[in-house]
């Protein structure tokens, strides 16, 4: 199966600063993920396999939060990003 990488910048001009294939293998986690990001001066949350955030706001921990109880609820892991888009952090599925 091939992956292709996040396109640079959405239609709707929201810009990403890497690619979910890559998360993927740098992770571990080829089944999915949710994972809390920053783009364009916004903290977001989104599944593995979703260009658009489930959930976006102005608070880093509001969206850590928010993005580690929907993985839960989906029995998914969590990874978090720094603003500079390395991962800081990675919580395993339930």
């Amino acid at each position: 199966m091939t992956h292709l990488p996040v396109p640079s910048t959405r239609p709707d001009g929201h810009t990403t600063n890497h690619d979910r294939t890559e998360t993927r293998r740098e992770a571990g986690y080829e089944a999915g993920y949710i994972e809390t990001y920053y783009a364009d001066g916004t903290w977001c949350s989104r599944r593995y396999d979703s260009d658009i955030p489930f959930a976006a706001g102005d608070e880093e921990l509001e969206q850590i939060a928010l993005g580690s109880q929907v993985a839960r609820w989906n029995r998914l892991p969590h990874i978090i990003r720094a603003a500079d888009g390395s991962i800081t952090e990675t919580i395993p599925a339930p």
